[in-house]
């Protein structure tokens, strides 16, 4: 019966429902027939619309001509000019209206070529009414009237055609309305029928199935009460299930606990919790997850301390119900609440406590979740307790990977130093191969790490001696450097000595301009000399032969000498300076101050060199921490160039500067800051740099307030010699027959320490010939006991002596008041000019000839002789007393100095007192200076003293040239020029010996006299005044006319006032604009094609000659300028 009822009601329902769908589909056709009837009708009115538009239009133009033609008024053309307008536009919308009739498109047609007829019509009566007769306005009416009615008459019949369709459309439409509403009826009157019919079963069905459902009601509430008990197990389970996903996974303990807590929180649907972790080495229960708990909350709890302690040590659950108030609190921003009810669940594995759960509510936790709790808490622990495994393998297997990376780190050091040392390429090869085998076994487990320790103990040892040969290697490529600068110095001072007798001319067979040129090269000799002396300052640091002088120093006083010394720099420049000690800063500190000033006195000169005009440098000292030990910060802030951050690690390299093109404005070599990085390292300091480009520099020096405990004279090196002891008791020699026993108070006693017999019994025979007692020591021991027990006149000593090395004696005589001021004449087979500095009188290597000999006696005694020299010295500082306590204390030399104030001053001392040397101390009054030193020298002639000018300002070429006629040598103020003008004064008073020379003939011309170049015009382009010097006299003997150039600006600006000038000759590094600029000036804006212009670099690098010929160059030469080539070359771009 029940599936006969289904069939019969699903039967009625499709019956039903395909009457709805088939009423719907014939709706829709005649609804859509409908829609295209009315769309056809619409169409129909906008044509017969359109008509009437064009009918409208047509009679307003008629209208508007009529008018005109009447009145001769154009106003009356309006309708008319309007209707041209639109006219077109109407009748291509008709035509584009009735496209789909063929019939009506013909008389569109038709219609519109009578319509552009009678505008064309309308057109040739033009706009000038006033000729036209009576007779004539009626031809034009009556013309205008036939057009016009056969225009009407046309669209009349379109029109007519239309409203035809218009009336068959709306019958068409009529019906399709009727035969709609028939079907509507017809189907809404079969789907009520069957709805009817279904609604009757329905009823009948319905009412015998309640009689079912009641049987059915007392069924399902026996069946309720089972499936309760069901969900009960099946929401433990679902939680289980739900907690042990959570559990999956590699996570921390923190995490853990807290999305436990979290998960156990919200299933159980609990207003607060907190997870408790025991750590078995602490012997603590710690809080490492909470929910909604207070920050007030503890964090941590012994064991037996409160209920947190107590449920650890209980493996049941503890139930606490009605919590008394303010025991427990969950705060928010704007309530506090107090819970009533908590739950303390221990987590148990295998006996062990991992952790507790505590659960809080406001109401009473009903016993399903006390169940819950105890269901998942074993699986709690083990999750945990798993963690905490992976935690400790994680940590040994990062303590591995340290360890293995810390391995890997040492093999690529190793590596490194394979490449550099490939000397010890097979002991390298042999350290790789075992820190290979050492990474393989890091790879093992656990239980291999003690092997591996070990083999990393190894590798470190052998990585230290790797170190230790590399640093050997450094220290020889240092002292080679620093032996080359010597062998460099040695030639160069003859230069400088043979060219400043030169340029003194004593002899009067010298031109002017001969002697202009060796004052040339000694200024040119002098600069090389400060260069090498960087050089050589470098190479002392790197080979370790620097020498400390701690003591106590004031801070104020290095700040006095440096404000001294850059003041006037600073108002030469229109710089503004300042120097500034902040509240703090202690008033000594232990260091040595001649370094600390040199380093800053390279890092103001750099900020000096590098700020523009109207900028300012500023030198603070002030007192910092850093690393918790107390420093003196010094920093120098400049507001010049900046240097750009790709830079500033370049610049601390030696020869390296911000700056290597072409076009820089500042030169220097790139030592400085080398140098000065270097000292700091020395100095136990720290050097860092602020800078932005084109906004300035800050430089940021710190030094500890006490360097140590170092004494006085602390070697950065470590000595390679054995300790110097002078208490043993010392045989003397009686191998090699002297003098020592026939000693008279008025003896002149010469001490010779020479470990070569032969060359001893040489220098004894000389000395007696000479007039001196000769005492020979052998060794380096005997010769210090021989001087303190006899105190001679002079020494003889070698260097490379048994026992006590000649440099460590030289330096332990000048040490001793009692033997400091005997001179001590070096002669040795080993490179030690630079003994000279350390107290030396003279030097000689051997092999010597007797020439040597003989000057190296006269020149000793020539020094006893004179034993007192005097120098008088114009200045209104406390420059005589710095130089005289410097000769007579540090280079322990007899020296009288004399001070003067003004011109006369001097001259009153100069006719009453024999002086040896001249210092005029002419600060930046350089015109003024000049003058009193020409007055000077002319009163002293015929006499001439040895004359030096210390400046303290920038000069110009003139002026250096003037310089150089009154004068020996120019010394200007700088951060070295103490220790220059020192050297120089002691050359002139002990080095520089007179002697008179048989005059030369004049030197040949180098070049012979070219007809070719006779007569023209050079213009010589160059910022070096020396170089223009140079080439300037060696063409000016060819008789050709030199006019000058400092640089490109000027040298354009010197062709433009002069078209006369034959041949260009141009240096290429100049300031303001170089030689490529303004050849490529020269050829291609100047259009002076056809000038010759021949380049001079002092590069010679590969691709400077294609550089040059580039920029509009005809040729190239290098310097140092060979000056036959030059000729050569001037002669050929000449003929």
């Amino acid at each position: 019966m029940d599936r006969k009822i289904k069939r019969q009601v699903k039967t009625g329902f499709a019956f039903a429902i395909l009457l709805v769908l088939l009423v719907g589909l014939i709706s829709l056709i005649i609804f859509e027939k409908q829609f295209r009837q009315g769309e056809l009708v619409k169409h129909t009115y906008q044509v017969i619309n359109q008509l009437q538009s064009i009918q409208s239009i047509l009679i307003d133009m008629e209208t508007g001509r009529r008018g005109f033609r009447s009145t001769n008024e154009k106003k009356f053309l309006q309708p008319y000019t309007e209707g041209l307008n639109q006219i077109q536009p109407t009748l291509a919308d008709l035509q584009n209206l009735i496209k789909d009739n063929l019939q009506q498109t013909q008389k569109a047609q038709s219609l519109k070529n009578s319509v552009n007829d009678l505008l064309k019509y309308w057109n040739n009566l033009g706009e000038d009414a006033s000729t036209y007769t009576r007779q004539r306005i009626v031809e034009i009416t009556t013309f205008e009237k036939s057009k016009m009615d056969g225009i009407r008459q046309q669209l009349l019949e379109m029109e007519t055609v239309e409203k035809e369709l218009l009336r068959h459309r709306e019958i068409e439409d009529n019906n399709s309305v009727s035969n709609a509403k028939w079907a509507l009826v017809i189907g809404i009157l079969l789907i009520l029928g069957i709805v009817i019919i279904l609604i009757n079963q329905i009823l009948r069905e319905f009412n015998s199935r309640r009689k079912v459902e009641e049987d059915l009601l007392s069924n399902n509430k026996e069946l309720s009460v089972v499936n309760e008990e069901s969900a009960e197990r099946n929401w433990l389970l679902q939680g289980l299930a739900r907690v042990n996903d959570i559990l999956q996974g590699h996570l921390d303990v923190a995490a853990l606990s807290q999305l436990v807590l979290d998960t156990v929180i919200k299933y159980l649907e609990l207003k607060a919790g907190a997870f408790y972790v025991y750590d078995e080495e602490s012997k603590k229960i710690i809080l490492t997850a909470s929910y909604a708990l207070p920050n007030s909350a503890k964090k941590e709890y012994d064991l037996h301390e409160g209920l947190v302690g107590q449920a650890a040590v209980e493996k049941e659950p503890i139930i606490i119900s009605d919590i008394p108030p303010k025991y427990a609190t969950i705060d928010s921003a704007t309530v506090r609440l107090e819970p009533v009810h908590a739950i303390y669940a221990s987590l148990f594995h295998n006996n062990e406590l991992k952790g507790i759960v505590e659960v809080l509510s406001f109401e009473r936790i009903p016993n399903e979740s006390l169940q819950f709790l105890k269901l998942i808490s074993n699986n709690i622990a083990v999750a945990l307790h798993g963690v905490k495994e992976r935690e400790k393998v994680q940590r040994l297997l990062e303590q591995v990977q340290r360890q293995k990376e810390v391995l890997e780190h040492q093999q690529e050091e190793l590596r490194q130093t394979n490449e550099e040392l490939t000397v010890q390429a097979e002991v390298l090869q042999s350290s790789e191969e075992e820190l290979r085998v050492q990474e393989e076994e890091l790879r093992q487990i656990n239980a291999e790490l003690k092997e591996k320790n070990n083999a990393i103990e190894k590798a470190g040892q052998s990585l230290s001696r790797k170190a230790k040969e590399l640093e050997e290697s450094s220290k020889y490529k240092s002292e080679f450097l620093a032996n080359m600068s010597h062998e460099l110095r040695t030639p160069l001072n003859s230069v400088l000595i043979l060219a400043k007798l030169l340029s003194q001319n004593k002899d009067q067979n010298l031109t002017e301009k001969q002697v202009a040129h060796a004052k040339i090269i000694h200024k040119s000799g002098s600069d090389l000399l400060e260069l090498i002396n960087d050089i050589l300052d470098l190479s002392k640091i790197e080979a370790g032969k620097v020498d400390l002088h701690v003591e106590n120093v004031s801070v104020k006083s290095i700040a006095t000498d440096l404000d001294q010394l850059f003041a006037v720099v600073a108002e030469e420049k229109g710089i503004k300076y300042l120097v500034e000690i902040q509240n703090g800063v202690p008033e000594q500190i232990k260091t040595d101050k001649q370094k600390v000033e040199q380093v800053l006195r390279n890092l103001l000169s750099n900020a000096f060199k590098f700020t523009p005009r109207n900028g300012h440098v500023k030198l603070l000292f002030d007192k910092v921490m850093e690393d918790n030990k107390e420093y003196l910060l010094m920093s120098v802030t400049d507001s010049g160039i900046g240097i750009p951050a790709s830079k500033q690690q370049v610049i601390f390299e030696a020869f390296q500067q911000a700056d290597g093109s072409t076009n820089r404005k500042y030169g220097g070599t790139g030592l400085g800051l080398s140098i000065t990085k270097e000292l700091m390292r020395i100095l136990k300091g720290k050097l860092s740099i602020e800078s932005q480009e084109h906004k300035g520099s800050n430089f940021r020096v710190l030094i500890p307030l006490d360097y140590g405990d170092a004494d006085n004279s602390l070697s950065i090196a470590k000595s390679q010699s054995n300790p110097v002891k002078t208490d043993i008791k010392v045989v003397e020699q009686t191998v090699i027959p002297d003098e020592r026993k026939n000693l008279a108070k008025e003896d002149r006693v010469m001490l010779i320490i020479e470990d070569d017999r032969d060359f001893a019994i040489i220098i004894r025979e000389f000395a007696k010939s000479n007039g001196y007692k000769a005492i020979i020591a052998l060794s380096g021991d005997e010769g210090l006991y021989c001087a303190k027990k006899y105190h001679p006149s002079a020494v003889i000593l070698d260097m490379k002596l048994p026992g006590i090395h000649g440099a460590t004696l030289l330096k332990m005589f000048k040490d001793d008041e009692q033997l400091k001021n005997i001179p001590v004449h070096v002669i040795s087979g080993s490179d030690e000019t630079d003994l000279l500095t350390s107290g030396a009188l003279a030097f000689l290597k051997k092999p010597v000839k007797k020439e040597d000999l003989n000057n190296a006696f006269t020149l000793i005694s020539e020094y006893l002789n004179s034993s007192v020299k005097r120098v008088l010295i114009f200045s209104r500082d406390n420059l005589t007393e710095e130089v005289g306590t410097t000769l007579t204390n540090e280079k322990n030399y007899d020296v009288v100095c004399d001070s003067a104030t003004s011109l006369q001053e001097g001259i009153e001392k100069l006719d009453k007192t024999k002086y040896d040397c001249i210092i005029a101390d002419i600060g930046a009054n350089i015109e003024e200076g000049i003058a009193k030193l020409s007055e000077l020298n002319e009163h002293l002639l015929p006499e001439h003293i040895p004359t030096i000018i210390y400046l303290d300002s920038d000069i110009t070429s003139a002026n250096e040239l003037e310089m150089k006629r009154i004068a020996d040598v120019v010394v200007r103020k700088s951060s070295s020029s103490n220790k220059r003008l020192l050297d120089e004064l002691e050359l002139f008073l002990y080095k520089v010996q007179e002697k008179k020379t048989v005059p030369q003939n004049k030197l040949q011309k180098s070049v012979d006299l070219e007809v070719t170049l006779q007569d023209k015009r050079v213009l010589l382009v160059d910022d070096d005044m020396r170089n223009v010097f140079a080439l300037s006299a060696a063409l000016e003997r060819q008789h050709m006319e030199i006019i000058t150039a400092n640089d490109g600006k000027e040298a354009l600006q010197v062709l433009k006032d002069d078209k006369d000038i034959d041949i260009v000759l141009m240096d290429i590094m100049m300031p303001e604009m170089d030689g490529y600029e303004a050849m490529r000036i020269i050829r291609q804006e100047m259009k002076l094609t056809r000038l010759p212009l021949i380049a001079l670099t002092a590069k010679a690098m590969a691709g400077d000659r294609e550089k040059c010929l580039a920029a509009g160059a005809s040729d190239y030469i290098s310097k140092p300028v060979d000056i036959h080539k030059l000729v050569s070359l001037m002669r050929v771009w000449l003929s």
